[in-house]
């Protein structure tokens, strides 16, 4: 099981359930330090990897997926989780940063279920994606609530083009 953002929250609360499952992981996020210490609560490299990863540079994403199938020789379950907030107000925040939520948020996914797809195919494996309640339902001046309303369309999306393969997909 591969999972991105997985040194905190929701990432990391997943990797310890699915380590108590005897799921195999990779965990990915920018945080090394977080990674590494997770790895060594979830058992050491025979258990969990860490792989530094950007979601919002693909190339990280293919050494990702390599990385993952070097150890493991198969990819079951991908868990694209890797996202980021930003302030309410559209005048409010960093022009760059909100950038870089759109990018982390929106691009990351994609380039999660990109870089993934073929060896989730050759294991009609399960795609789990994270969205939020924010990307189904408008929250005023929220550029992260239209990131998961991107997200939520994403997910169906996928759904639809993994259709017959065996691969199922769900949205969070």
């Amino acid at each position: 099981m591969l999972i991105t953002g997985a040194s905190t929250g929701i990432g990391a609360a997943t990797a310890r359930q699915a380590a108590e499952a005897g799921y195999r992981l990779v965990l990915a996020a920018r945080s090394e330090d977080k990674l590494a210490a997770l790895v060594d609560e979830l058992g050491g490299e025979q258990r969990a990897r860490a792989v530094r990863c950007d979601v919002s540079e693909f190339s990280d994403q293919q050494t990702l997926v390599e990385q993952t199938l070097e150890a493991f020789d198969r990819l079951d379950v991908v868990f694209a989780n890797a996202g980021v907030g930003f302030p309410r107000g559209f005048t409010e925040g960093d022009p760059e940063e909100a950038k870089q939520v759109v990018l982390t948020n929106v691009y990351g996914i994609y380039a999660t279920i990109r870089s993934t797809a073929a060896a989730l195919r050759d294991s009609k494996g399960h795609l789990l994606i994270t969205s939020s309640i924010a990307g189904r339902r408008a929250l005023k001046g929220s550029l992260y609530s239209a990131t998961k309303f991107a997200v939520t369309g994403m997910g169906e999306a996928a759904r639809q083009d993994f259709n017959g393969t065996g691969v199922r997909v769900t949205l969070i």
